[in-house]
């Protein structure tokens, strides 16, 4: 935390908004590569910060960092619009999810095969966690959560097994299935969405999703903490047939093995052909 503090926190002031006249402005030439720069340093704060409120007040009290997003907060979600109202556009990047998996030619080839695959990722992203309702309605009918399942299908074979992309993979399953299950915090115009949350978990039953996070349950990693999140999404899965069967509240994933056991449930045995 110390190093983003002291090398990645100051990056926010490269070329800020000249009309918010920020005293820690660093000026430099504008560039493709201080673009690319410029938004990888949002990325990464954004993923530091997420559930770390102490951090985004450091952010906001330290380095005003609200004003230097609202620019960027415009143009995303301009571009987000034009996305989705781009005919097939997000069958396109869910295309990509799996843009030459399995196809081996040369490591550089395979490099940046990965980063297409990274890219379209983080495209569709941006969409589920920024976009509204006819956003995530879109992006079901796409059959995002299939993508999702492909994203950490390293079970049945389908390699890439990369820390980032599989616990990547399985948080934006745990976050896809929350916010269509409970609406987005804060926001009457993104209520609970049952029915898609419904499709969502029927997609991910038809790609052997359930089978894939099980696998990833024992997997500790070397970076990253893959068998909690395997477990977070396992819980959030679950918690869909516990308000399904008995109308209980949304508990908590780290209950869903103690519940699973006592109902007699396995990743196998769990069906998704009822209706709601």
């Amino acid at each position: 935390m110390k190093i983003v503090k002291e090398r990645i926190c100051p990056l926010i002031h490269l070329n800020c908004p000249p009309d918010i006249n920020c005293q820690q402005c660093i000026n430099v030439p504008q560039s493709p590569a201080i673009i690319e720069l410029k938004s990888a340093v949002f990325q990464t704060l954004a993923e530091v910060s997420d559930d770390n409120y102490k951090f985004k007040d450091m952010l906001e009290n330290d380095h005003n960092i609200i004003p230097h997003l609202t620019y960027s907060i415009i143009k995303n979600d301009n571009i987000c619009k034009v996305v989705i109202n781009t005919p097939k556009a997000l069958h396109s990047l869910i295309s990509l999810y799996g843009y030459k998996l399995n196809i081996h030619f040369s490591q550089e080839n395979d490099q940046q095969s990965l980063q297409v695959r990274s890219s379209s990722r983080w495209c569709l992203w941006y969409i589920q966690r920024y976009g509204d309702v006819s956003a995530q309605t879109e992006l079901v009918n796409a059959r995002y959560a299939r993508a999702l399942v492909i994203a950490i299908s390293t079970a049945s074979g389908a390699g890439e097994e990369y820390d980032d992309e599989i616990w990547n993979g399985l948080f934006r399953i745990s976050k896809f299935l929350s916010n269509l299950h409970q609406g987005r915090y804060n926001s009457a115009t993104f209520p609970p969405q049952p029915l898609l949350v419904r499709r969502s978990v029927e997609q991910i039953e038809e790609e052997g999703g359930n089978e894939e996070i099980d696998s990833q349950l024992i997997n500790k990693g070397n970076s990253r903490n893959i068998k909690d999140e395997a477990n977070e999404a396992k819980g959030r899965i679950l918690n869909y047939f516990i308000e399904k069967g008995n109308r209980e509240p949304w508990c908590h994933p780290i209950d869903s093995t103690a519940w699973e056991m006592e109902q007699g449930i396995t990743s196998q045995s769990i069906h998704f052909t009822q209706s709601i």
